[in-house]
């Protein structure tokens, strides 16, 4: 069964619903599953819908084309992808592996509904971990002075393999402005921290040194301010006075997989939809 998922915001009025599912309808498609969601401070109308579009009665340029004079009549901002069209994943990660094990494996057990096309790291370190996952990987070294040659090499690849998103895995480099917006609302990272609570560097010995009784971690869209990007998923664990840095980053390691993995699930299944600086995360 081929499938599409559609998903829209507007100004919040009458028929939207209504005029959707009709033009759906219309077009012979089947509706398998539909959310939305009022937000009541913008008048925001949010709306994701999964269908049946292996009996369209149009071709997919037609059906298009037709949703974007639907869109029009409504001011409304949509996105539609359908299920032959998957995409396609980069990770980029320096030294930590406990991130890039996890999604290797999740990659592997069909839990991402996505293909992982390369592994790019600016250290060698990582390099046999995908060599034993069979993904790609390649060096790009970058120091101060060498940062925007080692960003162009990058974004070389990234074209070459037909990426569509970036996974931060624990990539210990700022991003320069240019990179984050090649990649806008497509590039995720995970903080180690809980954000927006302990930004930049060495988070859990901000945490200690504040006497935190809880500590977090949380994924992102990396934007070109660092770690104030729009926020995807966050996870939380108690702590107390007993706890020590070193049990701090520990305990932390399992919610930077948790979120990031979150993260990674729901861009892949077009669940995300950003509005200002905020998401709208589709269950």
């Amino acid at each position: 069964m081929e499938t599409a998922i559609l998903r829209l915001h507007c100004c919040d009025v009458k028929g939207i619903v209504y005029n959707v599912s009709r033009f759906i309808y219309e077009h012979n498609g089947n509706i398998i599953n539909a959310e939305q969601y009022a937000e009541a401070i913008d008048n925001r109308f949010f709306m994701r819908v999964y269908f049946d579009s292996s009996q369209l009665r149009c071709t997919r340029e037609t059906f298009c084309e037709g949703l974007r004079e639907l869109a029009a009549a409504f001011d409304m901002e949509t996105a539609i992808t359908f299920s032959d069209q998957r995409k396609r994943m980069a990770v980029m990660a320096s030294k930590y592996d406990h991130c890039l094990y996890d999604l290797l494996l999740r990659h592997r057990y069909g839990e991402i509904n996505a293909d992982l096309a390369l592994v790019v790291s600016n250290h060698r370190e990582l390099e046999h971990v995908a060599a034993s996952f069979h993904i790609p990987f390649f060096y790009v070294p970058v120091t101060k002075d060498t940062k925007s040659e080692a960003e162009a090499r990058a974004l070389e690849l990234f074209a070459a393999h037909h990426v569509d998103f970036v996974v931060l895995a624990r990539y210990m480099q700022i991003l320069t402005d240019d990179f984050a917006r090649r990649y806008e609302h497509r590039i995720i990272n995970v903080h180690h921290g809980f954000l927006p609570a302990f930004k930049g560097a060495k988070p859990y010995h901000q945490a200690y040194e504040h006497g935190v009784k809880i500590i977090g971690a949380t994924s992102h869209y990396a934007t070109a301010e660092l770690d104030m990007g729009p926020i995807i998923e966050q996870e939380t664990m108690r702590v107390d006075h007993t706890h020590s840095v070193d049990a701090l980053v520990a305990m932390g390691r399992d919610l930077e997989r948790n979120v990031l993995a979150a993260a990674v699930k729901a861009h892949a299944d077009d669940r995300i939809m950003v509005y200002q600086r905020r998401t709208i995360v589709f269950r």
